[in-house]
């Protein structure tokens, strides 16, 4: 169990770290410079989306922000929805690339926490329905595999505290729910029965958005269709409901190779590592950490929080919730 929980907190690190080098580059423009994956890692600086250089092996606000909801869990306040924004606040770093929405809300957060449940909706009225909670939630559908009506509940807390549209609420709790399957399955992959798991989950949730792309993924797994074939169908961008579904149908299309569910997510183009995290947290729940590229995690640039740090916090996770999940 702890070697699946570390592949699945080690699989959102690479995706996210390798996803970041293209952020926001169309596909044209992905294939124009890299022939495959390989050359993507092999690199040591790229050109920023905001303009400067970005060093290769940095993570994101992706993982950043996934941290923060492992600490959290080991905490014991997933019943806190405050306590996570303000974990969220301390460990806020712009040049992470977080999104405007949610840098406004824990940059207005230190002088307004009285004011806490209220910042998700001051900037976007409704609430963002953006991807940035569904990045983040891997933890809780490993903490709460068997749990899922906890699931949900902690899933949607976790949420509401940044991005509280219900499309970005039923998005996180979607991908929480993918990891939980994932981890509770065996391989070989069984589709039908992975794919019928989160249906009811989009059921449960009353989400007929996310009920319809569900659909679409069976459709083009059916026709064997690839990602990239399937991403003007259920989008590579920000929305939570286009980004969700494509790291789901990058899973399902390589369920037993984990190279090439990040390699299909990468070259779509878009939010590639949001994209990426996702697919790879899925992943690495479903083959464990001996499915990842121990080069992949060597390019991991990080004083802060490197793989082996991570690590010990995914066995810590698995110590806490991985037997019983009864907390």
């Amino acid at each position: 169990m702890k070697n699946r929980f570390s592949g699945c907190l080690l699989g959102g690190l690479v995706g996210d770290v390798l996803g970041a080098v293209v952020e926001s580059e169309s596909p044209t423009y992905i294939a124009k410079h890299y022939r495959h994956l390989g050359e993507l890692v092999a690199k040591d600086w790229v050109p920023d989306i905001l303009g400067r250089r970005w060093r290769v092996g940095r993570y994101t606000d992706d993982t950043q922000m996934t941290l923060c909801v492992v600490d959290w869990l080991l905490a014991k306040e997933h019943h806190d929805g405050q306590a996570l924004l303000a974990r969220f606040a301390e460990a806020y770093r712009p040049a992470r690339r977080y999104g405007s929405g949610v840098s406004w809300i824990l940059r207005a957060y230190p002088d307004r926490p009285h004011e806490w449940k209220a910042l998700s909706t001051l900037m976007f009225p409704g609430g963002s329905y953006g991807n940035g909670s569904a990045m983040r939630v891997a933890p809780i559908g490993l903490a709460f595999h068997r749990q899922p009506q906890q699931l949900v509940q902690v899933a949607r807390l976790a949420s509401s505290v940044t991005h509280s549209h219900p499309l970005a609420m039923a998005g996180s709790t979607l991908q929480a729910a993918a990891v939980a399957t994932a981890l509770r399955m065996q391989p070989p992959l069984d589709h039908q029965a992975f794919l019928l798991s989160l249906q009811r989950t989009a059921a449960r949730l009353g989400s007929h958005d996310y009920q319809a792309k569900l659909d679409a993924i069976q459709a083009g797994l059916a026709r064997a269709l690839t990602p990239a074939q399937m991403a003007s169908r259920l989008g590579t961008g920000v929305a939570a409901v286009e980004a969700v579904p494509m790291a789901l149908y990058c899973f399902l299309s390589h369920p037993h190779h984990f190279e090439r569910v990040i390699e299909s997510a990468i070259f779509l183009g878009g939010d590639t590592d949001t994209i990426a995290a996702m697919a790879g947290s899925i992943a690495g729940a479903f083959l464990g950490e001996q499915a990842i590229p121990r080069a992949w995690l060597a390019r991991v640039r990080e004083d802060e929080y490197p793989p082996g740090r991570i690590r010990r916090l995914a066995h810590q996770l698995s110590e806490d919730f991985g037997a019983s999940s009864l907390r």
